[in-house]
């Protein structure tokens, strides 16, 4: 009995000391990659010291000029966003970049299906928030999301665990290193074709709403009032629809500007200026920037004032 004991002992011994060593090397790893969306995501929570920072998904990250902002206000600004990522992502993003520095403003570009709707098919994803191990918030997120995370967390393994090819994967210049790139806009050149009988189906309010990202969204907005826009940029022929009314309701409510140009008569009306329905091409990006400046300004203004 004390020999099969001693075996199990051991065994656990080796599965520990293998879970450490393995997780070690993965996080060095993780830590060391400079290319691709890590390394970008290693640059941001280590160096970023904007005076202007844009949060939010893809449309976020193709929508925003960084160098319009400066010409525009003389401070620097820098385009986090990311592909695929919503409201919980980017709350532990920024609380990140707090503990180093305060932005001025915070822009956040709001995307109704990851940050308000419950989408079964697309849960919160959390891969970047494993690897915020320096984030001291980290597993209090987590576990919101997931009571099973504190435990899984336990390993030094998991929170690399999906991540291992994309490491060998990233280290080598990618889209992201283009000299393309103006301080993290990922700009697009393509122009969308259009059919005559293509449609844009508009998104409906309905019972789909996520609490959990609606509590992070009521987070941002609480705790980071006084320098934070909220914006949404166009959709390609999007109608007139009060889908953001309960984003609006909580914007007033912290005295945080909104500003809903989803719907805007001309770039939302104008094909050269799209990529696809949802991403503006560099030119139509380029023509939202400036129609940000004056509502940028404004809250700008305002802060100095204080």
């Amino acid at each position: 009995m004390k020999k099969f004991i001693y075996t199990i002992l051991i065994m656990l011994a080796l599965v520990i000391a293998g879970d450490w060593g393995l997780g070690c090397w993965l996080r060095y790893a993780y830590r060391h990659t400079s290319h691709d969306e890590i390394g970008r995501l290693n640059m941001i929570c280590d160096s970023v010291t904007a005076d202007v920072i844009v949060l939010g998904s893809s449309r976020a990250l193709h929508h925003y000029v960084p160098s319009i902002v400066t010409d525009s206000t003389g401070l620097s600004c820098y385009n986090c966003g990311f592909e695929n990522e919503g409201i919980v992502f980017h709350y532990a993003l920024l609380r990140m970049l707090q503990q180093r520095y305060s932005p001025r403003l915070v822009i956040y570009e709001l995307t109704y299906d990851y940050d308000i709707q419950f989408l079964y098919e697309r849960p919160v994803n959390l891969k970047h928030i494993h690897t915020m191990a320096d984030l001291r918030c980290r597993d209090s997120i987590l576990a919101s999301v997931d009571p099973w995370e504190r435990v899984s967390m336990l390993s030094h393994i998991y929170p690399y665990h999906s991540l291992a090819f994309t490491i060998m994967a990233s280290q080598k210049p990618s889209i992201y290193d283009s000299p393309q790139v103006d301080n993290g806009y990922i700009p697009q050149f393509k122009q969308m074709r259009h059919s005559s009988d293509w449609q844009f189906q508009p998104q409906k309010l309905d019972d789909r709403i996520d609490e959990l990202k609606l509590g992070y969204l009521k987070k941002l907005i609480a705790e980071n009032a006084g320098h934070l826009l909220v914006a949404v940029s166009p959709r390609y022929l999007s109608p007139e629809d009060d889908i953001y009314g309960i984003v609006e309701d909580l914007c007033r409510e912290h005295g945080v500007p909104f500003v809903c140009m989803m719907s805007d008569p001309i770039i939302s009306r104008d094909i050269t200026l799209w990529e696809d329905d949802g991403h503006l091409n560099h030119t139509g990006a380029q023509a939202f920037t400036r129609k940000m400046m004056p509502h940028i300004k404004q809250i700008l203004t305002q802060n100095n004032k204080k």
